[in-house]
């Protein structure tokens, strides 16, 4: 998934700009879904496309534009999809969430199907770049009236020459609103009935702080082919969640395969 800005700005400032990038990695890759009900994601192909200009960029669902750019500092407007949306679009399924809506319905509850759209954040992001972590803040707001929320995005992100390939890693915190919150994880009368009010009563909702680990490792083969690994932990908060919608608290996504990349720069 796709949240951190940093590593964007990252890349951009290691590329002649205007630069694009389309890659196709081939391999194993799997992400626990932590939805009730909804089945994990997992492929064995992984395509991704990045475009750097002077001003303007994009890296694969998420799309930029640089206010200021210095060689300490960066400002830029960011767009990308919550990423809380897309867990409950990860698996092809058109069923609902078996065990939620089950036991709803045995409790009397109205048994509707839980879906959720994908909503589309937008905001500022700040970077400064240091010798050994670059540190990154964002403020995002949803530009599509899914849920009318809010996210902040704090992190520290960095890349590094190692055994002749690549090693980059990033550590953060999303804190996510009451809005955002109450509408991705918890539910309405029409899917509870009079147990909604119960459900707000016992678990409120309220902000949340989700942290997040992520490693990646890149190893060229050739001029086009790399191998690719990567890895990311996410912890939630489940304070202000209805416990109801999540199988856990925690998520981990891997990806581990070989990438061939043309471009511009390649």
């Amino acid at each position: 998934m796709l949240v951190a800005v940093s590593p964007l700005r990252a890349l951009a400032t290691e590329v002649r700009a205007p630069e694009w990038k389309l890659s196709f990695a081939a391999g194993r890759g799997v992400l626990k879904n932590p939805i009730a009900g909804k089945g994990d994601g997992e492929t064995s192909f992984l395509p991704s496309f990045s475009y750097y200009g002077d001003r303007f960029f994009i890296s694969n669902l998420t799309v930029g534009y640089s206010l200021l750019e210095q060689r300490n500092v960066y400002v830029d407007l960011v767009a990308q999809p919550n990423e809380d949306g897309l867990f409950y679009h990860i698996d092809s399924s058109t069923m609902t969430m078996g065990s939620l809506n089950a036991f709803l319905t045995h409790i009397g509850g109205a048994g509707q199907a839980i879906e959720r759209d994908i909503s589309v954040v937008a905001g500022p992001s700040i970077t400064l770049v240091g010798k050994y972590t670059d540190l990154s803040l964002a403020s995002f707001h949803d530009i599509t009236a899914v849920h009318y929320g809010s996210e902040t995005h704090l992190s520290l992100d960095k890349q590094f020459p190692l055994f002749g390939g690549t090693l980059g890693y990033s550590l953060g915190a999303v804190q996510k609103d009451e809005d955002l919150v109450r509408y991705y994880y918890h539910v309405t009368e029409e899917e509870a009935g009079l147990m909604a009010r119960s459900y707000a009563r016992y678990y409120p909702p309220g902000d949340v702080v989700d942290r997040y680990a992520r490693l990646h490792f890149s190893y060229p083969l050739s001029a086009h082919l790399d191998v690719r690994l990567g890895a990311k932990y996410t912890q939630f908060d489940m304070e202000g969640r209805l416990p109801l919608i999540m199988d856990t608290s925690e998520t981990l996504s891997w990806f581990a395969g070989i990438q061939y990349s043309i471009g511009s720069g390649q």
